[in-house]
């Protein structure tokens, strides 16, 4: 074969490893558009490329692929097997890639000669029937047909040289490969990878994420992710800050996109997933940052969840998708309070994908595009090139950190020196906490004001009185606050929107955090603050002296009492921010701030707000609870807090409240001993039937045994109270009815699953296992070549 065609691929026809052209690319529906060079091959590293080259192998040449650790590949930097029909077995193909950072070259005949010992001892070892020699570097044909030439008076039956336009056309006509390797997408124009019926629609999606994708490393959390949807329609990526999972949810939307019978919407609540969901639809992902609250847990969104979780289950049935991320430490909040709530797929992890856990290949190579195509200078690259190694080893390391030490924002005030550099990554809080503090008064200012607006400053609709507190706090105009903004995108902020719809939030949720210490540490700023942060930040953000100790909360001293019950009572009468003013009463306020505050206005009481599943979860009857210790709730509302306890007891068997003291204090003595004589007398003996109709109705998306949460811890709690004999026979009936039930369930869950044929649609994002190749030959051992030798060539 003369010549190895753009956009055609290797096909594997005999054992011999003869290989011939076949159509690379199967006729589409839809043209990608854009320049070859678009893909700018030469910019990612040698180490991504030789990754990059292995998955070509493996999806274009669709065979098994095994990367060799550098410097000790014995010249192979993949192998692929063919099937031969040689009894001895597998032939080895052998591929090796050649990298340049330099756009303009062209391949040359001397570019192999420092190749040649390696491949004489490959064809010795009968590993090299076939050679591929892969290189971002454009190939002429003439240069090519000399290179194979070579490569066969040296043993190599079939030799094959494929050049940039080879990987670039393989690139765009595998959504696959691109699923695989994901950076692609930031090599250039969005347009040269998605199609133009698609392009508005992504870049709306990917609007702050584009510059960035350049630099994403696919980590086994993204495979594992790419993976869950693949299986189960949704993933939850837990993480802690900084550590990577909103990058893993951009990409991963923008592989859905690529669909072009799919909607792609990026969300911020559950809420809105109720009123985005569209039954009729069945080609929407859904991408929700943040699900469960950003820096605190949102209760709010906990309460949202338990009812959206079921149309949730419902979308995916119908063939939505869901890409869900939380902090763990957030997550963990929201899951004791979802309780038998919760998605099974959650519950069990099923879904849940931890993206803090990163090998040390993959930490280099995030520093390493980090470093490569951040702003720093080219001398600065230079001068910490050497203490790399070290930073990338730290155990603490972090993705977010990395991208922060490209970014020369950051690193005004650090030295290049190692010890530096590597405190900067295992301290990263204290060292954006200098750097904020280190801005100009009118940056600053400015990252307050995006700060008391909810980390969301909307260039129209802002608070007034929260701007204008602002600008006292600080002593700059509102004019000028806003004017810095520009200089802080990119770095500290990013805008979404434009002209009046633009919408300025924080570039990573820590800068908030970073806020909140210290502004604690500021006490003089906290009256302004209080008096002009929106209702919603005080009731997210701020907690009182003397209460409950929340991280990621702003303390508001007792000094300010006064003005904190004033900012409260004016809250207004909304079923949303009457459940956050519920919880901040029954969690977050002081005692002193609760009685001035119910003493003003009782009424705040009587407002309505959301009910719960679980009634302990309720903050409205917890504060009332708490309203009662304190003397303070009225003889009508008692009595219809106590009426709600005794309702959930008797109809259905929800004794959550009995661990709940103050709560239990709200049901009257005789009350509380006449309902436990009820539900040993009347409910206990009619259980099963509870149980059954529990089983017959039961969501078979739930995990079984979550339907009988409630009723199994009642159970606990009856048998605590020492109930009789017969009691205890009845409990261990009930029990053994549930567990009956569980598995009845279970039964009716596999036969249900065994009929599904589902996820076809979404085959193309998830990866394929890798089978074991035959292993080289022990090579002589070499010095390792470091991923960082040329972070600086360009």
């Amino acid at each position: 074969m003369a010549e190895i065609l753009w956009g055609q691929k290797l096909k594997h026809v005999d054992g011999a490893g003869d290989i011939e052209a076949e159509n690379l690319i199967p006729a589409p529906n839809r043209m990608a558009v854009g320049p070859w060079s678009d893909l700018a091959l030469h910019t990612i590293g040698w180490r991504a490329f030789q990754d990059l080259c292995s998955q070509i192998c493996e999806v274009a040449l669709r065979r098994p692929v095994e990367i060799f650790r550098e410097a000790q590949d014995g010249g192979q930097d993949a192998v692929f097997l063919i099937p031969s029909d040689d009894p001895a077995g597998a032939h080895i193909g052998t591929v090796q890639c050649k990298h340049t950072s330099d756009a303009a070259k062209a391949l040359r005949t001397s570019d192999l000669n420092s190749e040649i010992d390696h491949v004489r001892e490959l064809v010795a070892n009968g590993q090299a029937n076939t050679y591929v020699f892969m290189t971002n570097m454009s190939v002429d044909a003439g240069v090519a047909r000399e290179i194979r030439t070579r490569l066969r008076e040296l043993g190599v039956r079939k030799a094959h040289i494929l050049g940039r336009q080879y990987v670039v056309r393989t690139i765009r006509g595998s959504a696959r490969l691109r699923a695989l390797v994901p950076q692609v997408y930031g090599l250039g124009d969005l347009t040269s990878i998605i199609d133009e019926r698609l392009t508005q629609q992504s870049r709306a999606l990917l609007d702050n994420w584009i510059p960035k994708l350049k630099t994403y490393v696919p980590t086994r959390a993204h495979r594992d992710a790419v993976r869950a949807i693949g299986n189960h329609g949704i993933v939850l990526l837990l993480g802690n800050p900084s550590s990577g999972k909103s990058a893993i949810g951009a990409i991963i939307s923008t592989i859905a996109s690529e669909n072009p019978n799919n909607t792609v919407l990026a969300l911020t609540s559950p809420r809105d997933f109720e009123a985005g969901w569209n039954p009729s639809d069945p080609g929407r992902f859904f991408w929700i940052d943040d699900a469960f609250g950003s820096n605190q847990v949102r209760e709010d969104y906990v309460q949202d969840w338990t009812s959206a979780f079921t149309k949730l289950r419902a979308a995916i049935g119908h063939g939505n998708r869901f890409l869900l991320t939380s902090r763990k430490h957030i997550y963990e909040a929201a899951r004791r309070r979802l309780g038998q709530r919760n998605l099974p797929l959650f519950a069990d992890g099923r879904a849940v994908v931890d993206v803090g856990v990163l090998t040390a290949e993959e930490k280099a190579q995030i520093l390493y595009n980090h470093i490569n195509y951040g702003g720093q200078s080219q001398s600065w690259k230079s001068s910490v090139k050497p203490h790399l190694e070290a930073v990338a080893a730290v155990h603490e390391f972090l993705p977010g950190i990395a991208e922060r030490l490209g970014d020369p924002s950051f690193t005004k005030s650090l030295a290049p020196r190692e010890a530096s550099l590597v405190r900067f990554m295992r301290e990263p809080r204290e060292h954006l906490i200098d750097t904020v503090n280190a801005l100009e008064p009118v940056l600053q200012a400015a990252l307050i004001l995006v700060y008391v607006h909810q980390g969301a400053f909307r260039i129209t609709g802002f608070d007034p009185e929260a701007a204008a507190a602002v600008a006292e706090l600080t002593g700059c105009g509102l004019p000028q606050i806003q004017d810095a903004f520009a200089d802080l995108k990119g770095s500290f902020l990013k805008a979404s929107g434009s002209g009046a719809a633009t919408i300025w939030t924080f570039a990573h949720p820590t800068i908030s955090d970073a806020l909140t210490e210290i502004l604690s540490e500021k006490p003089f700023m906290m009256a302004a603050l209080l008096r002009g942060a929106t209702i919603d930040t005080v009731l997210d953000n701020f907690t009182c002296e003397g209460s409950h100790d929340i991280p990621n909360a702003l303390t508001i001293p007792a000094s300010l009492n006064d003005m904190l019950v004033e900012r409260l009572v004016r809250t207004p009468d909304e079923a949303e921010r009457t459940w956050s003013l519920f919880t901040f009463l029954a969690y977050r306020a002081s005692d002193a701030v609760f009685e001035k505050l119910i003493r003003l206005d009782p009424d705040i009481l009587k407002r309505k707000t959301w009910a719960t599943t679980v009634i302990a979860n309720s903050p409205k009857l917890v504060t009332h609870a708490r309203a009662h210790r304190a003397r303070l709730l009225d003889d009508d509302l008692h009595e219809r807090a106590a009426l709600s306890l005794e309702s959930a007891a008797a109809d259905e068997f929800d004794l959550s409240f009995f661990d709940n003291s103050a709560m239990l204090e709200l049901v009257p003595a005789e009350r509380l001993v006449r309902l436990g004589m009820s539900l040993r007398i009347q409910r206990l003996p009619k259980l099963e039937d509870k149980i059954s109709e529990i089983t017959d109705g039961a969501d078979l998306d739930e995990d079984p045994e979550s339907h009988f949460e409630t009723i199994a811890n009642a159970l606990a709690k009856l048998e605590d109270l020492q109930v009789d004999d017969e009691g205890e026979e009845l409990i261990d009936v009930a029990r053994k009815k549930i567990k009956r039930s569980i598995q009845l369930l279970e039964e009716r869950k596999e036969e249900r699953d065994n009929e599904s044929d589902d996820n076809s649609d979404w085959s193309h994002i998830v990866t394929a296992s890798t089978v074991e190749a035959l292993a080289p030959t022990k090579p002589a051992e070499t010095t390792p070549r470091s991923i960082f030798e040329d972070v600086d060539s360009a």
